[in-house]
């Protein structure tokens, strides 16, 4: 993976997991780029909203897609991926694509 190692990939997902559960104004995005990773056809990632992050934030962000850019999904890098990673879709359900928005 270039210069990126998977404990840094780790440490990313890490990150947005924790900025997820704050409920502030970023949490949504870091949600929004850790379902996308994990699952696209459900979940998207509006580019623009990356914006809504602070530069640190941001970096984990393009760690995360650079994860998945090369063939490896953000919940294999952490502890208890799977189940960690079924309560974040449980949580932010609602930002799941309707498949007429996936298709357009």
């Amino acid at each position: 993976m270039n210069t990126m190692t998977f404990t840094d990939a780790a440490d990313s997902v890490e990150a947005l997991l924790k900025i997820e559960s704050y409920q502030s104004g970023s949490s949504e995005v870091a949600a929004q780029v850790l379902l996308s990773a994990w699952n696209s056809y459900d979940f998207t990632l509006p580019v623009a909203e990356l914006a809504r992050l602070d530069a640190d934030n941001y970096r984990h962000a393009i760690r995360v897609i650079t994860l998945r850019y090369h063939g490896h999904e953000p919940h294999t890098v952490i502890k208890n991926g799977d189940k960690r990673f079924m309560a974040l879709h449980d949580r932010w359900v609602h930002l799941k694509a309707s498949s007429t928005e996936v298709a357009a």
